[in-house]
C-alpha cells in the first residue's frame, strides 16, 4: 500500500498467570518485553507466547520454565524467597546457584538446604539464565524446520541453549560495561 509503513515483527504474547498462594513472578512482563526487544527478531521468530505461568506441583528444586514447541515458552511462579528445601541439593545445582547470586546454605544435621536471593537476584536469574535458555531451545527447534518434532539429543539441545544464554549475556556485559 502506498504511504504504508512497514510494520514490525509481531512479538510474542506475554501472559501473565496469577501466582501460587506464596510463590511469585519474580520477572513482570515489562522486564520479558524488555529482553525479547534486546535480543533482536531474528531470535524471537515463530514464538507465539510467554507465559508465566504455575509451576509443577514438586517439592524441592525442579525447573524454573519449559518450552512446549511450537513456540510457547512457560516461566513458572516461584516460591518467595527464602526456599527452605529438604535434603541437600546436589552440589552442581548449588554451584549453579550461587553462580547466579543465591544464598546456599546446607544444613546437613537437620537436613534441610536453604536457598536465598539477596536484591535483584532472582529476578536476573530468570531473565538471563531460565528465560534466555528456553529461547535458545526455541531456536534450535523452529530453525530446524520441524517445530514438533524433536531436533537433537537432549544432551545437545541443552547444550544449544546454554550455549545461547551465555553469549547474550557476554554481549549485554559488553555494551554495558562500554
Amino acid at each position: 500500500m502506498i504511504g504504508r509503513t512497514p510494520s514490525r515483527p509481531a512479538r510474542p504474547r506475554v501472559i501473565e498467570q496469577r501466582p501460587r498462594p506464596g510463590f511469585h513472578h519474580p520477572v513482570s512482563r515489562n522486564d520479558v518485553l524488555a529482553i525479547l526487544e534486546r535480543i533482536g527478531p531474528e531470535a524471537i521468530y515463530g514464538l507465539r507466547s510467554i507465559a508465566l505461568g504455575r509451576g509443577p506441583q514438586r517439592r524441592g528444586l525442579s525447573s524454573f520454565g519449559r518450552l512446549c514447541v511450537p513456540g510457547q515458552i512457560l516461566l513458572y511462579d516461584l516460591p518467595v524467597p527464602p526456599w527452605h528445601l529438604s535434603g541437600m541439593i546436589a552440589a552442581h545445582d548449588a554451584a549453579l546457584l550461587a553462580k547466579a547470586g543465591a544464598v546456599v546454605t546446607v544444613h546437613g544435621d537437620v537436613g534441610v538446604t536453604v536457598v536465598d536471593w539477596p536484591g535483584d537476584t532472582l529476578r536476573q536469574f530468570v531473565l538471563f539464565e531460565v528465560l534466555l535458555h528456553e529461547i535458545g531451545h526455541h531456536i534450535l527447534q523452529h530453525h530446524k524446520g520441524k517445530p514438533r518434532a524433536r531436533v537433537a539429543r537432549t544432551r545437545d539441545h541443552e547444550a544449544f541453549a546454554d550455549r545461547f544464554a551465555a553469549k547474550c549475556r557476554l554481549a549485554w556485559a559488553r555494551t554495558t560495561s562500554a
